[in-house]
């Protein structure tokens, strides 16, 4: 007598996971760093000032007075830009059943959220685009974060030189002689492992108390 076995079997259930696991990075972490504000106009904009260098200042006593020269705010300005994910579902789609999500309209909605936060770092950092006013026929676009940083950026000898520890040193004083005071430093992924062998070199200790910190002298390396 042949054995009746689960290859002869009809109407098996399948055995499906109820989670759903998304394998693309969704950390957005200038997006998040930076503030939001709400804007009532296509291009917004604000002002910056500086102070006059620091001088030898001394004067006679008694002596008059005459005016120095004065310098306007310099009013910057960027686009805003529309940021758009576009999808549909179906009601029958919607009302069958399914593993791994009660709702496909809630599910589809998630991903395109996390789609568009991904967009919107990209338009920030992830390329170097400089903001174009647009028209009825063409999209309007935001400047880069490096479209706003002036002619300050320091890409070394050329834009693929390799990070090194001296020219992160050299970047911090130069924000100071600016007048910044950066509280995060960002890289890619691939300058992570170059960032994390600073610990490597002589006359570093860390303090276990905050095991993710580097002490060099007094600067603060946060891996």
């Amino acid at each position: 007598m042949a054995v009746f076995t689960t290859y002869d079997q009809v109407g098996k259930a399948e055995d499906v996971s109820s989670i759903i696991t998304d394998i693309t990075p969704t950390d957005v972490p200038f997006t998040t760093s930076i503030k939001s504000e709400k804007v009532s106009a296509r291009v917004f904009e604000w002002q910056e000032d500086a102070l006059a260098a620091a001088a030898d200042n001394k004067q006679v006593e008694g002596a008059a007075f005459s005016a120095g020269t004065q310098t306007a705010t310099t009013l910057r300005t960027n686009n805003t830009q529309i940021l758009s994910k576009v999808f549909e579902v179906s009601a029958t789609a919607d009302a069958i059943k399914v593993y791994g999500r009660a709702r496909e309209t809630a599910h589809q909605l998630s991903k395109v959220l996390k789609e568009i936060k991904r967009d919107l770092e990209f338009a920030y950092v992830g390329q170097d685009n400089a903001k174009v006013t647009g028209n009825a026929t063409t999209a309007r676009e935001m400047d880069s974060a490096i479209q706003q940083i002036s002619t300050d950026v320091d890409a070394g000898a050329n834009a693929t030189d390799a990070l090194t520890e001296a020219k992160l040193l050299e970047l911090g004083e130069d924000c100071y002689d600016n007048g910044s005071d950066p509280s995060i430093f960002m890289i890619k992924p691939a300058d992570a492992t170059i960032v994390a062998n600073f610990a490597a070199s002589s006359g570093r200790n860390r303090e276990f108390a905050q095991t993710r910190s580097l002490i060099n002298v007094i600067d603060l390396y946060v891996n």
